[in-house]
């Protein structure tokens, strides 16, 4: 007996995911925008919050980066 699968191709969300990300988790909009909101959160970086200011950059940096995005745009 033979067994038929159906295969499914898998469809590519990868720039819906990225443009979601920008969306959300880039505050104010860009880079910029997002480095001075930390700035204004963390105006003296000192020991006690040098980790929460340090992840704070960090995230804008991650959240707001839209080159990969273009990049997938590019590749449509």
């Amino acid at each position: 007996m033979f067994f038929s699968t159906s295969c499914s191709e898998r469809k590519d969300t990868t720039l819906q995911r990225n443009l979601f990300t920008f969306l959300v988790s880039c505050t104010g909009g860009s880079l910029d925008a997002c480095n001075s909101g930390c700035a204004a959160q963390y105006p003296d970086i000192t020991g006690p919050n040098y980790t929460a200011a340090s992840t704070c950059f960090s995230n804008c940096t991650t959240n707001c980066n839209l080159s990969g995005t273009l990049l997938l745009l590019t590749n449509k």
